[in-house]
């Protein structure tokens, strides 16, 4: 009798792919999902394949059934040719494209003999789709991220749980990371804030207006986290000498953090102030109280259902999160912040 050849991952050394190669705030946004698919793939590998931004976040996927790779964004000539040899060269069983990008959707044309099931979100805005509908032919399944529509949208989130379902009828909550990633974190009495320059350049401010949102913030008798966005050496200075020199302290500042450390960082603090990105999304997966700061600059009506549909679909649907849409006039978003962090519904603590 023949034997079929097994080890501890599974018959035939099954594979799983998932593809997540972009930025960390969309890695955020798929956590559930992929989770997911590897608690109910224990018994096959599971390859994630992660861009070199996201790649740090890995530490929220270790199991011993996972591996890593790294490829570009943007998938490059090199890594084509890497993935067109490693698609050949194993037992591939479902392959999950939760990052759209064109070339991922050829796989399944390429690769049609080796009979495996292909799963994808699509984009449609308007006249443009990706992929073509020719190659939505071959997928055994797929989700449409409807980016031109003007009616409310499911969330990003929503759309890669649905991808794993049998019926797209029900919702899913934006969820949390494991207990064992914030059952030891001893909640602290403090705020963190997160410092965007580009963002707060956008609306006209700068470190001064930084500066009094902080003595603002103050006086809610709460000690004050400060993070900045990587790689920003010229603010990074700045920081570093009005807070660390200077011997500060109620603010205690973190000077190019990231990764687990700026995640764990993010889930020991009572509430998170940050322009929306990845800073929010850190936050609202570990139930962390949220305002969000969702800059829009609406000057027409297409601008409105662009900003409309984004809010739709990246802002986590949960309790304890809330957004402002800042004003160039910071003053104003002051006292709507100060407002909600004394009186609003949404946020106690």
């Amino acid at each position: 009798m023949l034997k079929v050849k097994t080890n501890i991952y599974g018959i035939m050394n099954e594979k799983i792919i998932i593809f997540k190669n972009d930025k960390i705030g969309d890695l955020i946004h798929a956590y559930n999902a992929i989770k997911n698919i590897i608690d109910n793939n224990l018994n096959k590998e599971v390859f994630i394949f992660l861009s070199q931004y996201n790649s740090e976040m890995k530490f929220l996927f270790k199991s011993k059934n996972v591996n890593f790779k790294v490829i570009t964004e943007k998938i490059n000539v090199k890594d084509k040719i890497k993935l067109f040899f490693f698609f050949l060269k194993n037992n591939i069983k479902e392959v999950f494209i939760f990052k759209p990008s064109n070339f991922l959707f050829y796989l399944p044309l390429i690769f049609y003999f080796k009979r495996i099931n292909f799963f994808g979100i699509c984009i449609d805005k308007n006249n443009y789709r990706r992929p073509a509908l020719f190659l939505r032919n071959f997928l055994n399944k797929l989700v449409i991220n409807d980016r031109g529509s003007k009616k409310i949208r499911k969330s990003i989130h929503e759309l890669h749980m649905n991808l794993l379902k049998k019926d797209n009828s029900s919702e899913h909550k934006f969820g949390i990371v494991k207990e064992k990633y914030f059952n030891n974190q001893k909640k602290r009495d403090y705020i963190l804030i997160h410092y965007n320059k580009f963002k707060f350049n956008k609306l006209n401010l700068d470190l001064q207006d930084l500066e009094v949102l902080i003595d603002k913030l103050k006086n809610f008798g709460m000690k004050i986290s400060l993070t900045n966005d990587l790689n920003d050496h010229q603010t990074n200075n700045l920081l570093l000498k009005k807070y660390k020199s200077k011997g500060e302290q109620i603010v205690e500042y973190y000077p190019n953090i990231k990764g687990e450390h700026l995640f764990n960082l993010i889930g020991e603090a009572k509430i998170v102030i940050s322009f929306h990105g990845t800073i929010t999304s850190m936050a609202a997966i570990q139930k962390i109280k949220v305002i969000d700061l969702f800059n829009c600059e609406i000057k027409s009506i297409e601008d409105f259902y662009k900003y409309k549909n984004a809010f739709h679909e990246f802002v986590p649907k949960q309790k304890n999160y809330q957004f402002i849409i800042p004003k160039k006039n910071f003053s104003i978003t002051i006292r709507r912040i100060e407002n909600l962090l004394a009186n609003g519904r949404k946020i106690n603590y």
